[in-house]
């Protein structure tokens, strides 16, 4: 069996995924699989989010069903659309529910944040700027203090098209405008990041957190895989 030390089940919004199950197969360890679910997702409107979180409730069952070790709630938009108490709520009532461990994107990201002390955050979105104070209010929710944004200025419907080069020279920019910052947070699992992350740690001496690596590293530890990765930064090399 492939899966045989940890089936980890996840729902991931773009209705055309592409990056996730790359990068993440070049994170894990062997013996590792991701089963997927993809949700309705094209352009991220209130409305395709609003569908998406109740898609996810039901995915969740047939997760279960099929056997997985443990279930993520993609999708920090959609985790958050009803608040953030409320999607630590739903995913205890599901885990209840369904029987296995349930984690939320949004929870993965901010216990990564948690275990690596991070205090002041640079924030690097993919979207345009009217998106950045969006992601302000999401690291001020979880009690830390945003220094500034950078922009890839892409559609969700286009993140596979993304240049990795595009990624390290916004984190560039960015540590450069706020010497002040202790981490990069590169939101959003869906665009390609994972081959900049050892490189701006290494070149400014921060942490660089992004999205997928929060979400792999913390159902990896919630499923007993302790393995030591090297190459995508502090969190899954230290803890």
């Amino acid at each position: 069996m492939y899966g045989y030390r940890a089936r980890i089940g996840y729902t991931s919004p773009p209705a055309a995924t592409e990056v996730f199950p790359y990068e993440f197969y070049k994170i894990v360890p062997d013996g590792v699989t991701l089963v997927v679910n993809t949700l309705p997702l094209i352009d991220r409107t209130s409305d395709e989010v609003d569908r998406a979180y109740d898609v996810s409730l039901n995915v969740a069952h047939a997760m279960a069903r099929a056997g997985v070790d443990i279930f993520v709630f993609g999708g920090l938009p959609i985790n958050a659309s009803r608040g953030f108490a409320n999607a630590e709520d739903m995913a205890r009532a599901t885990e209840q529910d369904i029987g296995i461990p349930v984690v939320t994107s949004l929870s993965s990201q901010r216990d990564a944040l948690a275990v690596l002390g991070s205090k002041k955050i640079g924030i690097i979105q993919p979207y345009n700027d009217s998106h950045g104070e969006r992601h302000m209010t999401y690291i001020r929710e979880m009690g830390l203090e945003p220094m500034g944004w950078e922009c890839l200025n892409t559609t969700f419907i286009k993140l596979g098209e993304m240049d990795e080069e595009q990624v390290l020279e916004a984190g560039r920019r960015l540590c450069r405008a706020h010497p002040d910052l202790d981490t990069v947070y590169m939101f959003c699992p869906h665009y390609a990041v994972i081959n900049t992350i050892d490189k701006l740690e290494a070149e400014f001496g921060i942490t660089v957190m992004t999205s997928l690596q929060a979400i792999v590293w913390n159902a990896l530890r919630r499923c007993g895989v302790d393995d030591r990765i090297d190459g995508y930064g502090r969190l899954l090399r230290d803890f």
